[in-house]
């Protein structure tokens, strides 16, 4: 089964975020649908999903405020986007830690360590095609010569920003260890704030950049990190402020 090797290569690509896995469905109607539990819109660089996997934190026709509430729960994402789509899941993959302390509300397929390829690497879109398809088609189509017309004027001071990631990521991952049932406004929060200094950072590297690749890379990460600052700002409910 397709989606069964894609939860299994998902599964296969290491990442340095704590605590942080994928959740995989197929359903009803014939979609696969994966989810994490760091808050929404997010995947770990340099991971690309195929064409037909649909992110369902990344679903733009499901309200921003709506998809806040699976935040941390990749179970209730899965289940809120194919409730939304009027269809259900048919089967839900992860492996049996992954599952620990979650009903799938579906049948479950548990994947086995010697499921796992060695090598999780899948041809597909990067994470900017995923979250801003339109933005990242755009960007493709500007020459290397023109990637520096998309930029705001560079400051002139060219220091760059104080590196504060490890210490904001620190706060993204906290929430998970809680059992508070806020918990998922305390990660949008803290994801919002995470992704304000990446874009910044991504900002400075796209001015500073002197080859074309690192400025186009760094230039989609600039766009990539605005739109997760903005989605999970827009996630947080009216009472909640970033």
């Amino acid at each position: 089964m397709l989606a069964q090797r894609i939860a299994a290569a998902l599964n296969a690509i290491p990442v340095t975020d704590i605590g942080f896995f994928w959740v995989t469905a197929l359903t009803k109607d014939g979609t696969i649908l994966v989810a994490n539990n760091y808050a929404l819109g997010y995947i770990p660089d340099g991971v690309h999903l195929p064409d037909q996997v649909t992110l369902a934190t990344a679903d733009e026709t499901i309200p921003a405020r709506t998809r806040g509430t699976w935040a941390t729960y990749p179970m209730l994402a899965l289940h809120g986007w194919a409730q939304h789509h009027d269809t259900e899941l048919r089967v839900v993959i992860a492996t049996e830690e992954q599952f620990k302390g979650f009903d799938p509300g579906a049948p479950k397929i548990v994947l086995q360590p010697d499921d796992i390829p060695t090598n999780g690497t899948m041809e597909g879109r990067h994470r900017l095609q995923v979250i801003a398809p339109g933005a990242a088609r755009q960007l493709a189509a500007v020459t290397g010569s023109g990637l520096a017309e998309l930029l705001p004027p560079a400051p002139a001071d060219s220091t760059p920003p104080q590196d504060r990631r490890q210490q904001l990521w620190f706060e993204v991952f906290r929430p998970l260890l809680s059992t508070a049932p806020d918990r998922a406004i305390a990660q949008l929060r803290a994801f919002a704030a995470y992704a304000e200094h990446a874009q910044e950072l991504a900002l400075h590297r796209a001015h500073t950049a002197t080859e074309t690749a690192d400025q186009r890379g760094a230039i989609a990460d600039w766009i990539y990190w605005q739109h997760l600052n903005v989605l999970n700002t827009d996630a947080l409910p009216a009472e909640a402020t970033v």
